[in-house]
C-alpha cells in the first residue's frame, strides 16, 4: 500500500494512493484550488488544524461514520473519510463533495476496505511512503 503525506505537523495526515502513486485526496484538493478557491481554503485550513491539533472533537468538523471510520467536514460540504493509525497518524481514504445518503454506504464500505488493506499491508511490512516531487 502506498501513502502520501497531505499535511504534516504534530499529527501526520496521510492519504492512500493507487499502485501508480495517484492520490484521490490530493487530486481532489488540487482541482478545488482552481475550481473553488473558497472550498480549497476551507479544506487546507482544516487539514492544517488537524495536523497541528489532531482531528477536531466538534461534530460539525469531524464525526464518526462507522466503526473506526470518521470524516472531516467543511462548511462548504467537502468530506474526507479517514481512520487512525498509531503514533498520531490520520489516513484519509478519499475526498468528495458531501455524498447523498444513498451514496454514503458505498463511501463507508470503501473506507472500511481501505482500512483493512492498510493494516494487512502494515503487518506484511508493505506500506510505502511516497514523497511529493519537488
Amino acid at each position: 500500500m502506498k501513502l502520501r503525506p497531505v499535511q504534516l505537523g504534530t499529527w501526520r495526515i496521510l492519504a492512500i494512493c493507487d499502485d501508480r502513486g495517484g492520490c484521490l485526496v490530493q487530486e481532489f484538493i488540487d482541482r478545488l484550488e482552481t475550481d473553488s478557491r473558497a472550498d480549497f481554503n476551507q479544506v487546507v485550513a482544516l487539514l492544517r488544524r488537524t495536523a497541528a491539533n489532531g482531528p477536531p472533537r466538534n461534530n460539525k468538523k469531524s464525526r464518526p461514520l462507522a466503526d473506526e471510520i470518521f470524516e472531516l467536514k467543511t462548511r462548504g460540504g467537502i468530506r474526507t473519510p479517514y481512520f487512525y493509525d498509531q503514533d498520531r497518524i490520520v489516513i484519509c481514504t478519499e475526498a468528495m463533495r458531501k455524498p447523498k445518503k444513498t451514496e454514503l454506504r458505498a463511501v463507508i464500505a470503501r473506507a472500511l476496505a481501505a482500512r483493512k488493506r492498510h493494516f494487512e499491508a502494515k503487518r506484511r511490512g508493505a506500506v510505502e511512503m511516497i514523497q511529493e516531487e519537488p
